[in-house]
């Protein structure tokens, strides 16, 4: 996958979703770059996924320092995903809101350590198998090179993730409907 990224075996961040406000961009953009500044051969970051116009990604896409590598591949195919997630160092995901997290699901399932943040669905899908931190770009900074500096943690974090990943399952999913709706149902014939 990196060859098709044009990063030939070089290390990465990844990001998949949509460059929308709620995703927070703007903000990964620039804790990644205050985090990678100022190692020898930093890690590139990689935008995977739909585009919009936004000018706030475009004003922290134009200050990212000219020695960092930031990639913006569009659109990846569905076969692509797992090396692309895998093969990551991390994958960032600050989003301020999300209804479920599918991105970050899908990085655990790859076994990629995953930073995401404290929002919405996103503990309920990461509990205590990711990374978190707060979605400003400071926090960004800190918790992405607190990632990169510690091999063992990410790979630590990778198992987590994996076992995790495994409980979310269409059976368990029709159960908890199934309870949810029971519920539902006896409380309305009271």
């Amino acid at each position: 996958m990196s060859d098709r990224l044009g990063l030939h075996g070089k290390p990465y961040i990844a990001y998949l979703g949509t460059l929308e406000p709620r995703k927070n961009v703007p903000a990964l953009i620039t804790g990644w770059a205050a985090a990678v500044d100022d190692m020898e051969d930093p890690p590139a970051l990689v935008l995977a996924g739909g585009t919009m116009w936004s000018e706030e990604v475009d004003a922290a896409i134009a200050s990212v320092p000219a020695r960092l590598r930031l990639v913006r591949p569009g659109y990846l195919r569905f076969r692509d995903l797992p090396g692309y997630l895998g093969g990551a160092l991390v994958v960032a995901f600050p989003s301020r809101g999300e209804g479920f997290g599918l991105p970050v699901l899908e990085a655990m399932a790859c076994g990629a350590p995953v930073l995401t943040t404290h929002r919405t669905s996103l503990p309920e899908v990461g509990g205590d198998a990711v990374a978190y931190t707060e979605p400003d770009a400071d926090s960004i900074k800190s918790g992405l090179r607190a990632l990169l500096d510690d091999p063992a943690r990410r790979e630590a974090l990778g198992k987590l993730e994996q076992a995790r990943a495994l409980e979310f399952t269409w059976a368990a999913s029709a159960e908890a409907h199934m309870a949810s709706y029971q519920r539902a149902a006896a409380h309305q014939a009271e």
